[in-house]
């Protein structure tokens, strides 16, 4: 009776150690994302481009850079209001970061014409 009762014991605690290591090996080691959700300035980005859409009210912005086409939103008070002075056609220079696949500008300026004419706007 005492042979089974320690047969049991050990085979008690042989499944509870399995069961910890498997476990244990299911956590990852580190997060592979920061958790506290605030983007670091480095993962600023900038880019140049034309805008191809603007809406001052809503806050959207798209810009065709050479590499892609950015759809950017803008929530700074101050960076809605430098929209209503952009059209489609400008060229801009923008700062933006990825917020969860989400394009945020925090900067959008008008930049130079690239067209050697010096002006920097568009006739149609």
């Amino acid at each position: 009776m005492r042979n089974k009762f320690m047969t049991s014991c050990l085979v008690g605690v042989g499944m509870l150690a399995v069961t910890g290591i498997s476990y244990t090996q299911d956590m990852p080691a580190k997060p592979s994302k920061p958790q506290s959700g605030v983007e670091s300035k480095a993962s600023e980005k900038r880019a140049m481009g034309e805008v191809t859409s603007v809406d001052a009210k809503t806050g959207k912005l798209a810009v065709k850079t050479s590499e892609q086409d950015l759809s950017l939103n803008v929530e700074a008070s101050a960076t809605k209001k430098s929209l209503e002075s952009i059209k489609v056609g400008d060229k801009v220079n923008v700062s933006y970061r990825d917020q969860g696949g989400i394009l945020m500008a925090s900067s959008v300026n008008k930049s130079a014409a690239m067209d050697g004419s010096g002006s920097s706007s568009k006739t149609k």
